[in-house]
């Protein structure tokens, strides 16, 4: 009977003992999915907060100011809005239709009929783009690689104003698409008035897209203003 009791409790040591293996396998596999879907939800919100786009953008050129503040010279930044078209018939046309499906970017895509006519080369579809235009924001969200911004600078002078045949000229840089001086006053205080270049990060969150500086501070990459009160034009 001694020995009855003592098999009995065997038995149930072993019947103990295998509840609690498969629970800690149980348990192992939750554990096991449980951490697999946490790194397929940090991955979506990786996906979901994207860098969809980085640009380097020259900053803006300097002022040149005269005595009593009239601002003489100054630059203005632009945005090119390039379309790379594919080489294939196929491809160009199931990029079109993509595109089109972003609003502000429809109406400035070319006609179905001329896309023959644009396969493998560059489309202008805007060139006068300023980084408040709402375009930008939109293509940084949806639009594919083919599509891509570049930043040129407009010169702007005082109309009529008597220093104008001291100010010069300027040109890009080709290598960083800075604005240089060449002549005149923009020449000689070159220095000061050269911008320098700014990352900018096109960050996509699935909704909506917005342009920002890696470091912040809407000043940074500025070029230097030029008092002509303070030297001797």
């Amino acid at each position: 009977m001694r020995r009855g009791v003592e098999e009995r409790r065997i038995r149930r040591a072993w019947h103990l003992l295998i509840v609690f293996a498969i629970g800690a396998v149980v348990l192992f596999g939750r554990l096991i999915w449980l951490a697999h879907h946490v790194s397929g939800q940090q991955e979506a919100l990786r996906a979901k907060h994207r860098v969809s786009q980085e640009l380097w953008i020259p900053g803006l050129r300097g002022r040149i100011i005269a005595a009593d503040g009239r601002v003489l010279a100054w630059s203005e930044r632009r945005f090119r809005l390039l379309w790379r078209v594919p080489a294939t018939l196929s491809e160009a046309l199931a990029e079109r239709a993509e595109c089109a499906q972003i609003k502000e970017l429809a109406p400035l895509l070319p006609a179905v009929s001329a896309l023959p006519g644009c396969l493998g080369k560059d489309v202008v579809l805007e060139h006068d783009l300023t980084l408040s235009d709402d375009i930008l924001h939109s293509v940084s969200a949806g639009a594919p690689a083919t599509v891509s911004l570049h930043a040129y600078f407009v010169r702007k002078t005082l109309p009529g104003a008597p220093e104008s045949a001291l100010l010069g000229e300027v040109e890009l840089d080709e290598e960083h698409g800075l604005e240089r001086g060449v002549s005149g006053l923009e020449k000689r205080y070159d220095q000061e008035l050269r911008g320098r270049l700014v990352r900018f990060q096109m960050i996509a969150d699935g909704k909506r897209a917005m342009v920002m500086d890696e470091k912040g501070g809407e000043g940074r990459g500025k070029g230097g203003d030029v008092h002509l009160g303070k030297v001797n034009p």
